[in-house]
């Protein structure tokens, strides 16, 4: 667990002592702050539901954006070999650099905790709403993160890396709503809209803490992070 936490302190520590992890992070709380609160006078109403609707979207950015480099990065410079050669187990490699990145997520995260503080002056707010919303974002990034990862330890171009996860998140966050419509049948669609994130994601959303969502969400991170960890092993 220490070698875990060692790696983790390396990722944050990246982050918060260069300036482009500054700038992500300025970047999404602004850019959330701007989408949500440009028409809440417009709306009529101080409910936060457009925010957590809206999140998944610039989640879908902003993750791949921070994780595309973890590992592509280590092979351009190739650094990897000497990563790998170390007395670590890929496993804890991958879960230091995972847990760091998801970390320093939440951190970015909190800086959206003024959306919440300001409609509250303007309206009251359900504290335990916010709070079970803002877990299901929490399990989202965990998600998207573990997605990302992966792409980021299958090749050595971060641009690669990036792309590949917007595109695949994209999918998983489009599967969920009418985006297939004209293509599948309504039948099919429905199926595959129990295995999209947003469909559990959605299920916080309404204040409920499902344990099968929470389990969706768990199984299918551990699962990407597991074949991240095949695919370093792969490499020895």
């Amino acid at each position: 667990m220490s070698k875990i936490w060692v790696l983790a302190r390396k990722e944050i520590n990246f982050y918060l002592n260069n300036p482009l992890g500054y700038i992500v992070a300025a970047i999404f709380a602004v850019f959330s702050n701007f989408l949500f609160m440009k028409d809440i006078f417009l709306r009529g109403n101080t409910s936060l539901r457009p925010f957590f609707d809206f999140i998944p979207w610039v989640l879908m950015i902003f993750i791949p954006a921070l994780a595309m480099r973890i590992f592509s990065e280590e092979k351009r410079t190739q650094t990897i070999e000497l990563l790998l050669s170390l007395p670590i187990e890929e496993k804890r490699i991958v879960m230091g650099k995972y847990f760091g990145t998801f970390v320093y997520s939440l951190i970015a995260l909190a800086l959206t905790l003024s959306i919440p503080i300001t409609v509250n002056y303007l309206g009251r707010v359900s504290l335990a709403e916010v709070i079970v919303s803002y877990f299901g974002v929490i399990c989202l990034i965990g998600l998207f993160l573990a997605i990302s990862i992966w792409f980021s330890s299958m090749t050595k171009n971060q641009i690669v890396a990036f792309l590949a996860s917007i595109l695949v998140l994209f999918l998983t966050i489009a599967a969920s709503g009418d985006f297939f419509a004209p293509i599948l049948p309504r039948a099919l669609l429905e199926i595959i809209n129990i295995f999209t994130p947003l469909y559990h994601y959605n299920t916080f959303l309404k204040g409920i803490i499902d344990l099968r969502s929470l389990i969706y969400f768990f199984s299918v991170s551990l699962f990407f992070i597991y074949i991240t960890v095949v695919n370093l092993k792969d490499r020895q």
